[in-house]
């Protein structure tokens, strides 16, 4: 019987297998870092970067090469370096290895150019050749706390609306009998003083009812009779309407789409909507001014939806009233929607015409939603589930029908980081290269370094620190041929006038869905 052989020694790894070893271990933690979605800085002791991933350079909008080397301060807003500092080095003291991504309290990053954002982070920290270093994860949660607060405002909203419901039947029962004792007393009491008296009371009385009616629509919505109508014929009757009682330094517009879809809903309560609407409009132009209504189809896909968290992706008709008054400042456009606030004088208003619409559309099934620029006008568009059968689509898939890309480098520039991102991400889905900017200062910075790639910029036309118009005035001194597509959030002939002025006569009114985005686009490309 044969010996089994003997076990072979385990050969020790030469040393150029070991510098190979190393070097493939070292190019996929390159990989790794370069392909992570999340910011990774590693510091020293002295807080100074020594790790500076491609994310971290998106993200704080600054160059690996400019950071490397530099204390961590400049990513830090001022009033909380101290605090950072302090809590770097007690934590190093301590024998955690790691502290978990939320579990910090909330803070704040400081892009390069001055922005301030809010992030979440985690670290950890280990030692390599002595020396002590420290490795941060960041994640900028800019988009998280806008859904947050547009969770919180529903909710407070709903909140309000059972408060509101539950005082206005109480309301309803202490003016039931006194509207009955009036109508009884002025039929006892025929005397001219008498009867002035109770006329007031009686008037006074009818109002606090309608309010009530009103605060009744805004928490639960009126009950009414919906059926399958056209709102075609409904937007030509208020357009009528208007005509005999606006003043006559007011001009009335309107437009409806070919071939506008059917809704379910009360006739009398989408009247109200758009009476509302259009009242305030007029409010708004004291001095006269320039009111329109616009109907049209609209698919409202998850691009579109991104970027409203009240909107589901489905088929409705939108209602659109434009006017070009004092508008609405951008801290009171959160809280138009509830009752009894109002910008208006005291006296002039109830402040529950707003609140009264959007009650309505919640009953309805849809939405409204307000863009609006202080003395540049406003803009309300109405959305009503459409009575029609929407095809069934794969949401992941590139639809077949929709223009791709060919790898054309596009410049997106808006202020608006989930805008953008949107963007890019559709635009890369449908073969484009995007570049993205949230400002014109960034926009100028990348058009310069990518100019003779760049073939279209998205711009936005109000933006801090250097706004639309200014934007496309310097593209064009750079280059007069470059193709640039305005967008913005009110549409008006103002907006599209100036637009034209600059040259740029491709105007994109936000929000917008991929379809529109990706079909303006392709057309502008394919213009000489």
């Amino acid at each position: 019987m044969k010996n089994p052989p003997a076990p072979e020694e385990p050969r020790t790894p030469t040393e150029s297998q070991i510098a190979t070893s190393l070097q493939q271990s070292e190019a996929q933690l390159a990989g790794i870092l370069a392909s992570a979605m999340d910011a990774i800085i590693t510091i020293d002791e002295t807080q100074q970067i020594v790790l500076f991933n491609a994310a971290a350079e998106k993200m704080f909008q600054c160059r690996a090469a400019d950071a490397l080397g530099r204390q961590l301060d400049q990513f830090i807003p001022a009033r909380y370096r101290q605090a950072h500092r302090h809590h770097v080095a007690s934590f190093g003291e301590t024998h955690v290895s790691q502290r978990t991504m939320g579990k910090l309290r909330p803070l704040s990053g400081l892009r390069a150019d001055g922005d301030e954002f809010p992030i979440e982070a985690s670290i950890s920290q280990f030692e390599t050749d002595g020396q002590k270093l420290f490795t941060v994860i960041i994640r900028d949660i800019s988009e998280k706390k806008r859904l947050e607060a547009q969770f919180l405002r529903a909710q407070r909203m709903e909140s309000i609306g059972t408060l509101a419901g539950g005082i206005a039947h109480d309301l309803n029962n202490v003016l039931s009998p006194i509207l009955t004792a009036v109508e009884l007393l002025q039929m006892r009491f025929t005397d001219e003083s008498s009867q002035r008296l109770l006329n007031i009371l009686h008037t006074n009385a009818v109002r606090g009812s309608e309010m009530i009616k009103q605060v009744l629509s805004f928490a639960r919505g009126v009950e009414g009779a919906y059926t399958p109508l056209q709102p075609a014929p409904l937007i030509k009757e208020i357009v009528k309407i208007l005509a005999d009682t606006l003043p006559k330094n007011i001009e009335i517009t309107f437009s409806i789409v070919p071939g506008l879809w059917d809704v379910t809903g009360d006739a009398t309560q989408l009247h109200q909507v758009l009476m509302n609407l259009c009242v305030n409009a007029r409010d708004a132009m004291q001095h006269g001014g320039k009111l329109r209504i616009e109907a049209e189809n609209i698919d409202i896909d998850e691009h579109y939806a991104h970027m409203n968290a009240e909107a589901k992706p489905g088929r409705y008709v939108c209602l659109t009233v434009i006017d070009n008054g004092v508008g609405i400042s951008e801290q009171n456009q959160s809280k138009i929607f509830d009752p009894f606030f109002t910008t208006k004088e005291p006296g002039q208003g109830t402040g529950l015409g707003l609140s009264t619409v959007a009650g309505i559309m919640r009953s309805h099934g849809g939405f409204v939603t307000v863009y609006s620029e202080p003395n540049r006008g406003s803009q309300f568009k109405v959305y009503l589930p459409a009575n029609t059968t929407p095809q069934t689509q794969q949401p992941q898939t590139p639809r077949a029908d929709l223009p791709l890309g060919n790898g054309e480098l596009i410049l997106v520039v808006d202020d608006e980081n989930a805008i953008r991102e949107i963007a890019k991400e559709t635009l890369q889905s449908f073969g484009y290269r995007v570049l993205t900017a949230n400002d014109g200062t960034e926009a100028l910075a990348l058009f310069a370094q990518h100019r003779k790639e760049i073939r279209c910029v998205i711009s936005d036309m109000l933006m801090p620190y250097m706004d639309g118009p200014a934007t496309i005035r310097a593209l064009r001194k750079l280059d007069p041929a470059i193709k640039i597509i305005a967008t913005s959030g009110l549409k008006s002939d103002t907006k599209t006038a100036e637009a034209a002025q600059l040259g740029v006569t491709t105007f994109l009114a936000k929000p917008y869905t991929a379809e529109k985005l990706l079909k303006t686009l392709a057309a502008i490309l394919r213009e000489p």
